[in-house]
Order: structure tokens, then sequence, then C-alpha cells
């Protein structure tokens, strides 16, 4: 018990779980009432960090965007830093193209994925349009090219949440190794492992997809129980 009190003190948040990341970090950084630091500290409001940074930029189609309001905002969908010149020592975008296929007609309909270039003087949208080709160009796929300044605070806000300071500094390899995911209707992410098993990286995502609530007989979890005669009988909950 001893040890798992102290692994949850080390762990961070989005590794315990699906969480709004407005509500959990606005209950970890509020300070305790009457406490002096409670006194000197900026009234927090959670509905504002929640939200993703609505800084502009170029598609590899070409089209210009508001990368909250056209590329998140009422969607659920990944996020991932590359470039094209990493590429080749660390395949980031060779592992999302499996999870795009994985995806099927589902991607550019319930779910979009946006990966957006570290390196945005390199990779402009012609090249990533390039690139995005080689790739098989899915339908859904944006490539993102960002100002220097709208890529630091989108990785910044992204994978640190936990700070409010605003600083830009972001360490470029965490964002290469991540993905991040969610459901910008309802202010739901997490993130896995880009190196994750293609099937499994879909299977995250499907939870944050709108569906039909569960109906029919309560199935029983694990293996099937076995009747007088030795046969597996059905799970249902009586």
């Amino acid at each position: 018990m001893k040890q798992r009190r102290e692994l949850l003190k080390i762990m961070p948040v989005a590794a315990l779980g699906l969480t709004p990341l407005g509500s959990a970090v606005g209950a970890l950084s509020r300070p305790a009432p009457g406490s002096d630091t409670a006194a000197a500290a900026p009234e927090f409001d959670p509905r504002k960090q929640r939200r993703i940074p609505n800084v502009p930029g170029v598609a590899h189609t070409g089209q210009s965007f508001n990368f909250y309001r056209d590329l998140v905002k009422d969607k659920v969908v990944l996020i991932n830093f590359m470039s094209i010149a990493g590429e080749a020592g660390y395949p980031v975008t060779a592992r999302m193209t499996e999870v795009a296929r994985r995806l099927g007609d589902k991607l550019g309909r319930e779910v979009f994925m946006v990966s957006v270039t570290r390196d945005p003087v390199s990779d402009t949208p012609e090249r990533l349009a390039a690139f995005a080709a080689q790739h098989g160009d899915f339908k859904g796929w944006i490539f993102a090219n960002l100002a220097p300044e709208g890529t630091a605070a989108l990785a910044h806000r992204v994978y640190h949440p936990q700070d409010h300071s605003g600083a830009p500094a972001y360490h470029h390899r965490r964002t290469a190794d991540v993905v991040f995911y969610g459901n910008g209707g309802v202010g739901l992410w997490s993130t896995f492992p880009v190196d994750i098993r293609p099937d499994d990286a879909v299977r995250r995502v499907a939870w944050m997809m709108p569906g039909k609530p569960a109906d029919g007989a309560l199935q029983r979890g694990g293996p099937r129980r076995l009747n007088s005669a030795g046969l597996t009988s059905d799970n249902r909950i009586a």
C-alpha cells in the first residue's frame, strides 16, 4: 500500500486516466483558502485554460485556419508533432499512417488528425503537401504549419497543462513521443505514446466518440461460467 501511495505521488495526471484538463489542473493549482499564496495568486478560470490556443496557421492544402476554432472545436481529434527531417530517425508520421488506415471511413467524418510540424521554417505548406501525398493524403488528416511562436504555444498547452506561467519552452523529444487526443466538444483529453499499437490507439480514440448508450441484458465480465455438465453457459446476469 505504501508503494502504491508513493507511485501515485509521482505519476502525471494524464497517466491516471481521461481527465477534463481544465478542471483537473484547476483543482491542483488553486491554493488553499486562507494561505499566504491564496492572497497573491490570480483567480484561475478552468474554462479558459481548457481551450487549445486558437493560433493561426496554414494547412498542407494551402488553406488558412485558426487552430482551435477550425481544427479542434466540437471535434474528436488527434494532435501530434513531427518534422519532415526528423522522420528518418524517428518515423512518427509512418506510425500515425497506420492509425489513419485503421480509422477507415471514420477519419474525416467522426474523427480528425492534425500533425503539426516542429520545423515551420523548413516544412512549408508546399513541402508538407508533398509529404502528405507520400503517406496517403488521407481525408481528415491535416499537416499544419504554424508560426514558431504558435507552435511553441500549442506544444506548451498540450504537453505542459500543469504550468500556467505562459513560458513557451517545451521538449522536442517529448512532443514527438506523445499523441494528444480527445473530444473538443466536451473538453475531455488524454495522451498515448506514438509507438502504441495502432489497434490500441484506435480503441482509445473510440472512447472519445459519441455513441448510443449500452442497452440489453447486463453481461458478466471475465471468462464464461461452467454449468453442471462442464459446458460454458451464457454470461447474462440474472
